[in-house]
């Protein structure tokens, strides 16, 4: 090869390389934070496919890496500050844990309104789709889900809501807290990971956890009963940082809006599958469930009535309609 061949090789190679680079470069690389961890069936599961998912629907714009177990920040208190000073460009938030920022926000923990993740991830996202459930101005919402209600899982089997009274029970927060007092209840803020051992020792009676909980944290080794009274949800979200998004084309930006109503589906169909599953495993082991009727619902909303006034008066009566209207709204589909 002569001289000038050798260097036109050079150059379309150099060429090459440099476009291969700037391909490289225009892959913006977003980081998704969770305190949640890494083994759990919510991260391998859920929030891993739907991460590949925004990569694969990105047209190589950009790519989704979750960062799990609490690599970019430990504190589940502290998920929207990672976010909102850039230390993530995403983050799973419970925005319950700090109601003085998200208002809106305490609506879902009121007991006995929404019955299933189903119907309250519904009325939540539909919420926030139609603009009457805010977040702030610092935080950009991807998608806004609620758990399974937080049941009574206790050692000793409870057959109807008159029996909670004299319970020791853990709860997470002042709603349940005040919930568990308005039944006769001795509410107990007793770490979770703690709790097992707890109700082990019989410290505790029992505790409030939706399904998940109740199985990631292995309270059905300790309580093998469980009454279904729906003792509220917990409303959770994925934020993103504004800036992050930003920068996004607008076609970026439309696959993150695509992304909510498809976390939507995989949410329904992880809750109902590993409902499904726990439930399954459980009562094969001898784990006695006992259904709360339609009249034990309607004591728990009747005496927890102030809690529900007291949210009224904090997120506002045009998002207190909107939650219970939603709410009908799926029923009425669902039948």
């Amino acid at each position: 090869m002569n001289t000038r061949n050798i260097f036109a090789a050079g150059m379309a190679v150099s060429a090459m390389a440099l476009s291969a680079g700037m391909a490289s470069a225009q892959e913006r690389e977003f980081s998704l934070a969770t305190y949640i961890p890494a083994s759990t069936s919510f991260v391998t599961d859920l929030l891993t496919p739907w991460a590949e998912w925004l990569t694969e629907n990105s047209n190589g714009e950009f790519s989704v890496e979750v960062f799990a177990g609490g690599t970019l920040g430990r504190d589940p208190n502290q998920q929207d500050r990672i976010v909102s000073s850039g230390i993530a460009d995403m983050a799973v938030l419970v925005p319950g844990r700090n109601l003085g920022a998200y208002p809106h926000y305490s609506v879902f923990e009121l007991p006995g309104f929404a019955r299933s993740a189903d119907e309250g991830s519904y009325a939540a996202w539909q919420m926030h789709l139609d603009g009457t459930l805010e977040t702030g101005d610092e935080l950009q919402v991807v998608t806004v889900w609620t758990t399974d209600p937080y049941m009574v899982h206790t050692s000793e089997p409870l057959g109807d809501i008159s029996e909670i009274s004299g319970q020791q029970l853990r709860v997470l927060g002042q709603t349940q807290t005040a919930s568990v007092l308005a039944l006769g209840g001795v509410p107990q803020a007793v770490s979770i990971t703690e709790t097992p051992e707890a109700i082990s020792r019989g410290t505790l009676d029992g505790s409030l956890a939706d399904w998940a909980v109740f199985d990631v944290f292995q309270l059905g080794e300790v309580a093998d009963n469980t009454y279904t009274l729906p003792m509220g949800v917990l409303a959770m979200s994925v934020v993103m940082n504004p800036d992050s998004y930003a920068e996004l084309s607008p076609e970026g930006q439309a696959v993150f809006t695509q992304a909510g109503d498809v976390w939507q589906q995989m949410v329904v169909d992880y809750y109902a599958r590993e409902r499904g599953s726990i439930i399954e495993e459980y009562t094969g082991r001898g784990h006695v469930i006992v259904e709360a009727e339609d009249a034990a619902v309607n004591a728990l909303i009747e005496a927890t009535g102030d809690l529900a006034g007291n949210a009224r008066e904090t997120a506002g009566d045009a998002v207190m309609d909107a939650y219970m209207a939603r709410l009908e709204e799926h029923r009425a589909q669902s039948n």
